[in-house]
């Protein structure tokens, strides 16, 4: 073999050396996150599995990894935490499992004034259904914006639709797209239908809420009563900022229009009119009466008015000077 031959597969074998420890390196990261991955999976399934219920099972999916990483870099939600205990109170009164106090955050992430199409509110009610369970919806009253009343509307809605699924998440899922919705996304698949091919095979517009409610649940279960009351404090100090805040600036607002206001343009001043009485004695008219004032019948009418030139003795009128 030449010699230069022998010197390039020298030098490719000491590059290979070279560069082995880095490519190394590379290799040992990737399988290192791959397995913490693999590792975050399985704790993740495990927590799930011990939050499940038998009436409302949490099946765990990949695409759960980056929703609850995303969920619990998020702040607590201080309006979630400011009605969970009235969530829970209504969903007992109807024998409903207590997850599903999640459901708002997964719906319209607990924002009073959601608004999407048609449906509003934390909940996320459509017109009709909200005017089916007695609510008001108009332009000058919105009760979907009420947490209280979307809350009991939402739920006995709810109720409803489990009577006819028999099934927590079927009754969600028809709750979040509409029983239709549900009904053309079954009889369009092909196959058999677990809970995750809704979201997979993307067959439902609100197929997220799946993801959504169970990195909920898993994220907010996580955290202690004495967390989540430290968390409301905190929102609530904050919220009462702002409301100051607000207040203040209205105020100021108000002010300023005050201040700014020009002042209204003085009405001009009517001449003053004097006029003297005359009391229509017996044979008068109001030619007669015209002529000895030495002004118009017009002008007596308008005087007094008068529709018509009919007077009768007695009757005063009023005589311009």
């Amino acid at each position: 073999m030449p010699t230069q031959f022998k010197g390039f597969i020298l030098k490719g074998i000491l590059l290979k050396i070279k560069f082995l420890p880095v490519f190394v390196a590379g290799l040992l990261a990737l399988v290192s996150e791959a397995c913490a991955r693999n590792a975050d999976a399985s704790a993740i399934e495990r927590q799930l599995s011990k939050l499940a219920t038998k009436e409302l099972p949490l099946p765990y999916d990949d695409a759960l990894v980056p929703k609850i990483m995303a969920f619990q870099s998020e702040p607590l939600s201080g309006e979630f935490l400011r009605c969970e205990s009235f969530f829970v109170t209504e969903l007992q009164k109807r024998n409903m499992p207590d997850a599903i106090k999640y459901l708002p955050l997964a719906m319209s992430t607990m924002q009073l004034d959601y608004t999407n199409g048609d449906c509003r509110g934390i909940w996320a009610l459509p017109t009709l259904v909200a005017l089916r369970y007695g609510l008001e919806v108009s332009e000058e009253r919105d009760e979907r914006l009420s947490v209280e009343s979307s809350t009991k509307a939402a739920l006995d809605y709810l109720s409803e639709l489990y009577q006819q699924y028999g099934d927590w998440w079927m009754s969600m899922l028809a709750f979040s797209n509409s029983p239709n919705a549900l009904q053309r996304a079954i009889v369009r698949s092909d196959n058999f239908l677990d809970l995750w091919d809704f979201y997979e095979q993307d067959l439902l517009a609100n197929s997220h809420v799946i993801s959504d409610f169970i990195a909920y649940d898993y994220v907010y279960s996580a955290y202690t009563p004495e967390q989540k009351s430290e968390a409301l404090a905190s929102f609530e100090k904050a919220e009462a900022k702002r409301l100051a805040v607000e207040a203040q600036r209205l105020k100021e607002e108000e002010t300023a229009k005050t201040e700014v206001k020009p002042n209204p343009e003085p009405e001009p001043v009517k001449p003053k009119v004097n006029y003297s009485t005359y009391t229509i004695k017996k044979g008068d008219n109001l030619g007669k009466i015209a002529k000895k004032y030495h002004v118009s019948v017009d002008s007596l009418m308008k005087w007094n008015n008068l529709n018509s030139d009919f007077i009768r003795e007695g009757q005063k009128l009023k005589i311009k000077k």
